[in-house]
């Protein structure tokens, strides 16, 4: 009972009515005020709210930790995401890195990803799902080493091999240089291809074959190994 109803309830002829409504009305506005300070407290600040939208879910953190081993070759265990932030992508060709995009406005939900990799920092863009993770290639094409694996360049010397009937010790990698494919029709030699930007990262190999000069194109990871299909003409 609050100090008001004790007033009036010690006022001589004071209906007692009068003091239980004062009484009920007073705990109603106590509750109240309970009751709106916590709806208060429990409300979502923006900055609690901007952390978990930049917080990464475990799965797509271990599918990007994969992603940079197999291409860096370093452990997952010496990689670290340093930088998680929350994004709309204006449209699939913002996502996937394109340097010249239309203007559609085709919203993709997603994250831009900063990883470690040893010295160097790695940009991805990911969408919601984890189902596209894209690396920049640029750090293919300007922070790797330009050394072709050992085991691309045999598999390509083995392919031209079998191609040309020679033995591999007749054969030579005379050029080998990063490459980003601006999508799988170019990777393939397409003489006539669409500008759509899926970039493929990779190497362009040249072999010397008695007096001929045969080219390849190679995905990053040595499983897509194509030869120029002018060659296979002459």
């Amino acid at each position: 009972m609050n100090l008001i109803t004790r007033l009036f309830s010690h006022i001589p002829g004071f209906p007692q009515i009068f003091v239980f409504f004062l009484a009920i009305t007073s705990l109603l506005a106590c509750g109240l005020g309970v009751s709106e300070n916590h709806i208060s407290a429990n409300a979502e600040n923006p900055e609690q709210l901007q952390l978990n939208q930049n917080t990464l879910p475990e799965s797509i953190s271990q599918a990007l930790l994969r992603d940079a081993s197999r291409v860096s070759g370093v452990k997952v265990s010496n990689l670290q995401i340093t930088q998680v932030t929350s994004t709309n992508f204006s449209n699939s060709c913002i996502l996937k890195f394109g340097k010249v995009c239309t203007r559609e406005y085709n919203p993709i939900p997603g994250w831009i990803v900063i990883m470690q990799v040893k010295e160097q920092s790695w940009t991805y863009h990911v969408n919601k799902s984890g189902s596209q993770i894209i690396l920049d290639p640029k750090i293919t094409n300007n922070q790797f080493n330009n050394q072709l694996p050992k085991k691309i360049a045999n598999a390509v010397l083995s392919d031209t091999s079998k191609r040309s009937g020679l033995p591999v010790n007749y054969l030579k990698i005379t050029q080998s240089k990063k490459q980003t494919f601006s999508n799988s029709c170019v990777f393939n030699f397409g003489e006539v291809c669409a500008q759509i930007f899926d970039p493929i990262s990779g190497w362009e190999i040249i072999v010397k074959v008695k007096s001929q000069f045969w080219t390849y194109h190679v995905d990053i990871t040595g499983t897509r190994i194509v030869l120029d299909p002018q060659i296979t003409k002459i």
